[in-house]
């Protein structure tokens, strides 16, 4: 199976829409591959007492570096661009050839330079729409719900929303 890493922003968008299942039927992945640097993050609302990060973690599973993904981990952090999170994942998806899912604009370049395939929300919310997942009416409360909940703006919805 190819591996996908996806950064806190994207699980963390799905889950507060109630909407992990679709993600992973999309995905056909029975658990989220996460680094330990995306679970520090998740744990921080957690501790706030947000629900959200129990949904993900109840359903991830931690991948950790190996000694050459940590090098390359390194450099990316001494550039200073990314979070760790960010770092570790697009280190381990370099070395591995794995995909890269992540909202963050900074991130999604930094990747596409290291040679690392990437996904952003609106692709994912592109397939859920090739694939009949959701119908345009469903696909819209989702948006809606993750703007709602996440207290964020989907730029593309209304072009995504366009009947074909």
């Amino acid at each position: 199976m190819q591996g996908i890493l996806m950064d806190t922003d994207i699980l963390s968008i799905f889950a507060k829409a109630d909407a992990l299942s679709l993600l992973r039927h999309l995905l056909q992945c029975e658990h989220f591959l996460i680094t330990p640097g995306v679970l520090n993050e998740l744990l921080v609302p957690l501790e706030y007492g947000y629900d959200f990060p129990r949904q993900i973690l109840d359903q991830a599973e931690i991948v950790p570096m190996t000694p050459e993904e940590a090098q390359d981990y390194e450099a990316l952090r001494i550039e200073g661009k990314l979070s760790v999170a960010d770092a570790e994942m697009i280190a381990i998806c370099k070395r591995r050839r794995w995909i890269y899912i992540t909202m963050d604009r900074v991130a999604l370049r930094c990747a596409e330079e290291f040679g690392v395939r990437t996904v952003d929300l609106r692709a994912l919310l592109e397939a859920i729409k090739r694939a009949g997942l959701l119908s345009l009416k469903q696909l819209r409360a989702l948006i809606e719900r993750m703007e709602r909940e996440d207290r964020t703006r989907i730029p593309f919805k209304e072009a995504l929303l366009k009947p074909e």
